[in-house]
Formats: C-alpha cells, sequence, structure tokens
C-alpha cells in the first residue's frame, strides 16, 4: 500500500512541475533582463588570435573575396595598389620638381642672339619628329578599369578609375577602349579590373586573358571592400584621372593603420601579426594588470595569516 500511494504521489508531484524547473524544457526560452550598464562588457576575455577572433576573419573573406579554383587571371590586393598609387605620386612629384629646378637653370644661361633663332628651329624639329614617330608612353604605371554600369561609376568608384562597362565586351567591332589599347601586355604596366563585389570583374578579367591580354589583375575585394576599410578620398565621385597631393596623403595615413583581411585562412597568421601591431589594436598592454583569482585568494589567506589569537600563535589559514 505504501508502495503505490508513492508511486502515485510521485506521478502527482511530476505532473505539478513548476513552469521553470530543471526538468522542464522551456527553461532555454526563459529571457534573462539586461541591464544596460554592463550591455557592453563581453562575456569573456578576447586576447590573442582566438576562435571568436578566426570566426570573424573567416566571415570577412566570405564576405570580401570570391576565390575560385579555376581562375585563369591573377590577382591584385587593394593594400598593393594603393601603395603603387602612393608611391607613384610621390615620383611624379620629385620628376616635377626636378624638372622645374632644370628648367630655371637653363633660362639663367641665355643662348647668343645670332644662334638662338637656328637652335629653337633644331629643338622644334626634333621634338616635332619624336612625337610623329614615337608613341607617347602611359605617364602611370596603371590604369584602373571600372566595368559597372555608367551611372554607378559616377555615384562612386575608385579614384583615378575610367568607366569601361562589361556590356562593350560582347561588341564584335569596338569593344577595347583607348586605355585598354595603350596598356595591352605592356612590361611595365598593369590594367586593373574591378566592380562591386567581384560579381562581373572575374568574368571580364578572364574574358580579358582569353583575347590576349597578359597583364590583367582582378581587384581582390572590389569597391565594397574600399568603402569599408577606407572610404574617402578613396572612393570618390571625381572623374579626374590623376591624383591630388592631399588625396596621396590621405591614402597614406589610411593605409597605415589598417590591415585588409587576406585571400584565404592560410595567411591568417601574418594577417594576425600585422594587426597586433598596430597602436589601436583590441590587446592588453603590458601595462595593464589583470585580476587574478589565485592572487585574490593567496592575498585572503596570506592577511588571515598575519592575524594572531589572543595567546600569541597564528591562526591557520585554513580555518
Amino acid at each position: 500500500m505504501h508502495s503505490k500511494k508513492f508511486i502515485v504521489s510521485g506521478t502527482a508531484s511530476v505532473n505539478a512541475l513548476k513552469k521553470y524547473s530543471v526538468s522542464d524544457r522551456g527553461i532555454l526560452d526563459k529571457r534573462i533582463k539586461v541591464n544596460p550598464r554592463y550591455a557592453g562588457v563581453r562575456s569573456r576575455t578576447n586576447t590573442g588570435f582566438n576562435t571568436h577572433r578566426r570566426q570573424e576573419l573567416e566571415h570577412e573573406i566570405r564576405k570580401y573575396y570570391k576565390v575560385r579554383n579555376d581562375e585563369v587571371f591573377r590577382r591584385i590586393p587593394l593594400a598593393d595598389l594603393l601603395q603603387l598609387m602612393v608611391a607613384h605620386a610621390e615620383d611624379s612629384r620629385f620628376v616635377e620638381s626636378y624638372q622645374y629646378a632644370t628648367e630655371a637653370e637653363s633660362n639663367g644661361t641665355e643662348v647668343p642672339i645670332k644662334y638662338r633663332d637656328e637652335v629653337e628651329t633644331v629643338v622644334h624639329k626634333m621634338t616635332q619628329f619624336q612625337i610623329e614617330n614615337k608613341p607617347k608612353p602611359p605617364d602611370c604605371p596603371y590604369v584602373i578599369i571600372d566595368v559597372r554600369p555608367c551611372h554607378e561609376y559616377q555615384e562612386a568608384h575608385l579614384a583615378t578609375a575610367v568607366c569601361h562597362p562589361y556590356s562593350k565586351m560582347s561588341r564584335a567591332v569596338g569593344w577595347e577602349s583607348q586605355d585598354m589599347l595603350m596598356y595591352k601586355n605592356h612590361p611595365e604596366f598593369i590594367i586593373v579590373i574591378y566592380d562591386d563585389c567581384e560579381d562581373i570583374a572575374p568574368e571580364v578579367a578572364a574574358t580579358l586573358q582569353h583575347r590576349g591580354y597578359e597583364n590583367v589583375f582582378l581587384l581582390s575585394g572590389g569597391l565594397r571592400l574600399a568603402k569599408d576599410k577606407f572610404g574617402s578620398p578613396l572612393v570618390t565621385n571625381d572623374c579626374s584621372t590623376t591624383l591630388k597631393q592631399e588625396v596621396v596623403d590621405a591614402i597614406a595615413r589610411q593605409l597605415s593603420h589598417t590591415v585588409l583581411p587576406p585571400l584565404s585562412m592560410a595567411d591568417a597568421s601574418d594577417w594576425w601579426a600585422a594587426t597586433s601591431k598596430l597602436p589601436n589594436s583590441a590587446q592588453p598592454s603590458d601595462n595593464e594588470v589583470l585580476p587574478n583569482p589565485s592572487t585574490a585568494s593567496t592575498g585572503r589567506q596570506t592577511s588571515r595569516s598575519q592575524l594572531k589569537s589572543r595567546d600569541g600563535q597564528p591562526v591557520p589559514p585554513w580555518r
């Protein structure tokens, strides 16, 4: 009898469980009230290249890059392109200053009057002969081609980029622009193709590669990566093909404290090494002292052991 009553009472107690007891599956749906004072505090320490940072890096790689195993073209990282742009702008400024100084020195030495006309005539003929018989090479070692539609190019594009919509690639005649013909297969120049997020540009780069362009590079990440990591003045609506000095200085400053995500997780260690060297990295500094639970407990034990009882004997720390 007692066992039956015990079973019945046990069954009744199971049916009368509270809403959020240990056996209730609905406890997983219980909402915990968030304290706004500690809303920005993370639940765990986020230091070093841990699993959380690795997942964030994998998410960025999937967001910006669409690398395929059967690509026939080469890629150029955004950081390398920006370094090339800054270096070319600095070299151009140095050459201009040198030419200005040379012209100032040559203007100081005057040619005698009876030979001046003959010298000017010879120089003019030689200059005209060189212009007619020798094509002038481009001043810039790179050309950036935006293959998006024209209205998207006018809204925002990379600085010094030119527009050549991908729809022109389907033409039988006249599908090449003047810039493409000028830079085609030049040993010292490159052609950089980009779009918004690598949707159209890989196909255009592969088509150019199959049509005989050997110096075509795809900009990894496209315009989306430039917008998110740099923004203005790298991304602009100005159609000028030359970089102003203030734009060059701004790009150089942004490049000095920005580390872009790598193409694959194989370079994750190099990315973290470069990120940890930045002044605004999220690593704890050496001067920062973090609380240690073992140190705190040891301190309590030490202070307790220093206490003495009435008879002068030290109190054991385990009491």
